[in-house]
């Protein structure tokens, strides 16, 4: 790939018109959703998790999107961006005319300047914190529709990054943040997406609105959104057979149910990838690093992998919606990772060498999430088969928040949990998050790992670059540094009143595309 002076991404802009409009004339309907997980229920984009998604990015615009069924980045707010020749300095234009809602004027190159320096302060653990403080030098707005963002290293994909609409960078209206305070913005967000926030009462519901005037990029076939906080599956099962709700995560154990009650199956694709990480695994850092840990040698580790039967989980747990794989992150150049094949002699005898023949003592973590509601149940699995290698495990059921907590308290884990693995559109995203020691969220990280993402990063040609995410990948595999169980589909039950939604592979999104039959 020959690196011009400037090279221009502006896909679409010459064919896109000046509102992108998705979808059809809105109704008075509502769509609800009941969702087993609702986040953190803030409202912010730095100040909770991707699992809000769903609710919050029918609220908000993002620079990039996504495009459904192909995974292309396409414009957005930013109507076209530029990459310097040196990968260091990007450049978007901004969308004219976009207005927030209430009343709070136009959306322009300030808004978008304060939402990014406010989502990588110091003190955001949340979302994209740590990677733009990771990537970020400096971020600026030198015309009202003009942004440059310079980084401290090269990234050949940063439009599909953190700007994208699968992260979490909803842009906010300054005016409005800093006019009614964080505490009141938080409680009652104001976007300029196609929905605007009504009401939510934490622990039961968040409903949204169409807005009155025509959007952008999306004319919404349903009115209301109504997402409510439902955490039994049989509860959510009921709902969809009478009718309370019309859309709704459901067990791979409830897809043959539903499809008998006469209602739909939507699946989005490789939505998460089922896993068992290990803690004290950062070796760069000494506060994260346990050398006591079993596990701290590779060996164990590799013995974890091969006594777990990953075909029978995918068959008995996920019964058939998922694929067995090498990875942790559902990252493209690792769709066709292998995985440790089950081989508990192998486990036994790998374990030996380790100075392990009779196992050890190990505590597993579990918790459900959304998706990722069979964690617990696989994790018991998982325990069942590493006590026929050996090894006496205790299984402490918790909550993600808790695990999550003690992750980044920036010291070493004695214990391992189960864990949802998530999707990047950004390979360099998927790479770097868990695998260099300065990201909130490192898991396992080597002088290798470091050296690899750092060199990942400065590539500029997507073609090298991608042959380089596939060998940290390997490398990865080998080291066995978490149990890699599978990639996973996300089913959902759907009433005959869902007609189509335009998923985006490994990301729960597009809630306001939801089409009418």
């Amino acid at each position: 790939m020959r690196i011009t002076k400037t090279i221009i991404f502006t896909l679409m802009v010459l064919v896109l018109p000046e509102t992108m409009v998705w979808g059809g004339s809105v109704t008075t309907e509502t769509l609800t959703v009941a969702f087993a997980n609702l986040g953190e229920q803030t409202f912010l984009p730095w100040n909770g998790t991707i699992t809000r998604n769903p609710y919050m990015n029918p609220i908000y615009d993002f620079l990039t999107y996504s495009e459904p069924g192909t995974g292309n980045i396409i414009p957005g707010l930013a109507t076209r961006w530029e990459m310097s020749s040196d990968g260091k300095t990007w450049t978007f234009w901004i969308r004219k005319g976009i207005q927030f809602q209430g009343g709070w004027g136009e959306l322009t190159a300030d808004d978008v300047v304060y939402t990014i320096r406010r989502a990588s302060a110091p003190e955001i653990q949340y979302g994209t914190g740590s990677q733009l403080r990771g990537w970020l030098d400096k971020v600026e707005a030198p015309e009202p529709y003009k942004v440059i963002c310079h980084l401290k290293t090269a990234l050949a994909d940063f439009h599909a990054a953190s700007p994208a609409n699968t992260q979490q960078l909803g842009i906010v209206c300054k005016k409005y943040v800093e006019t009614v305070g964080d505490e009141k913005a938080n409680s009652h967000p104001i976007g300029s997406g196609p929905y605007a926030f009504i009401e939510h009462k934490r622990g039961s519901y968040i409903k949204l609105q169409a807005r009155d005037e025509k959007h952008w990029r999306v004319i919404p076939q349903f009115k209301n959104i109504n997402f409510l906080l439902v955490p039994e599956e049989s509860t959510r099962v009921a709902m969809l057979r009478t009718g309370e709700c019309d859309l709704a995560p459901i067990s791979y154990d409830s897809v043959d149910a539903i499809k008998a009650s006469g209602l739909n199956i939507i699946s989005v694709p490789k939505t998460w990838a089922p896993a068992i990480k290990m803690g004290g695994l950062v070796m760069t850092d000494p506060k994260r690093y346990k050398a006591s840990n079993p596990w701290a040698d590779k060996r164990v580790r590799q013995a974890l992998n091969y006594a777990v039967d990953k075909e029978a989980i995918v068959r008995k747990i996920f019964h058939g919606e998922a694929s067995p794989i090498g990875a942790t992150q559902i990252i493209p150049e690792w769709y066709d990772i292998k995985p440790y094949p089950y081989d508990p002699t192998k486990a036994k005898q790998l374990l030996a060498e380790a100075g392990y023949p009779k196992g050890f003592d190990i505590t597993l973590k579990t918790f459900p999430s959304t998706p990722g509601a069979e964690l617990p149940i696989m994790g018991e699995v998982a325990a069942m088969y590493w006590t026929q290698i050996g090894l006496n495990v205790k299984i402490v059921p918790t909550d993600w928040n808790t695990v999550r907590s003690e992750w980044n308290s920036g010291k070493s884990l004695d214990y391992v949990w189960t864990h949802r693995g998530a999707a990047f559109p950004s390979s360099a995203t998927g790479v770097s998050i868990e695998h260099i020691a300065k990201m909130a969220y490192a898991a396992f990280v080597t002088e290798k790992t470091e050296t690899m993402v750092s060199n990942i990063m400065k590539e500029l040609d997507l073609n090298r670059r991608s042959a380089m995410v596939r060998e940290m990948g390997e490398y990865l595999r080998d080291e066995a540094w978490a149990v890699f169980i599978a990639f996973a589909n996300e089913p959902y039950g759907a009433s005959k009143r869902v007609g189509r939604w335009p998923t985006v592979p490994g990301n729960i999104v597009n809630m306001e595309h939801i089409t009418r039959p």
